[in-house]
């Protein structure tokens, strides 16, 4: 996971919500819930708020952070919405209503999942274990292969991308090359991260001292 900030609610919810007594996500219109994946999907610079995969407004789906059936009168309630990668073996699909602990909103969830350059996620903390295990993000190879695979290969063409192989990236001492490297990974190119750059830059920031 990478830590979103939200932002202000899209102004076609703002609208539709001050004209309608249904203040319920069931009763949104296809067009403001699309306005609610697009804002969704820009401030979370192209990536699935889970998994962290690249995804598109017609390949995601709008996730309640805090499930619509144990929050319902937070179902239009922006700050509770993200947008989630359309897979059907992880993330919001394969999560359904499972309470999650450790969510995108808290800067916990980028120390406590911890990434390795084959592909594999560990939690650090209980909570974590139990984030991981609902969204099905990886934490053996049984788990989810796919997603495990597509994790490694991407990571990997960002470590050669950077002129480097996966073992000498471990070897690195330099500690202001790691920097320069996160730094690099973090800065949206036209708005959007690099597909799976958060699980990078995350095993770098355990080579840092």
């Amino acid at each position: 996971m990478r830590k979103i900030i939200k932002g202000n609610e899209p102004e076609q919810l703002t609208k539709w919500m001050r004209a309608n007594n249904k203040l319920r996500y069931g009763s949104l219109p296809p067009e403001e819930r699309q306005s609610v994946r697009a804002a969704c999907i820009k401030e979370q610079f192209g990536l699935c708020a889970y998994c962290c995969q690249s995804i598109s407004p017609k390949a995601a789906h709008n996730e309640h952070v805090e499930s619509q059936d144990r929050a319902p009168a937070r179902t239009l309630d922006f700050t509770n919405i993200v947008a989630s990668c359309e897979s059907r073996t992880n993330c919001g699909h394969r999560r359904k209503t499972k309470r999650l602990d450790l969510t995108p909103f808290m800067d916990e969830c980028e120390t406590e999942l911890k990434f390795y350059l084959n592909g594999l996620v560990e939690g650090t903390t209980a909570r974590a274990k139990a984030s991981i295990e609902a969204l099905n993000l990886g934490h053996s190879e049984e788990s989810n292969r796919g997603l495990i695979g597509r994790r490694r290969a991407m990571v990997e063409i960002l470590i050669y991308d950077a002129r480097l192989k996966p073992d000498e990236l471990m070897q690195i001492e330099d500690k202001e090359l790691l920097e320069m490297l996160a730094e690099e990974l973090e800065s949206p190119v036209a708005g959007n991260l690099q597909a799976f750059s958060p699980v990078l830059v995350n095993v770098i920031r355990q080579l840092l001292p």
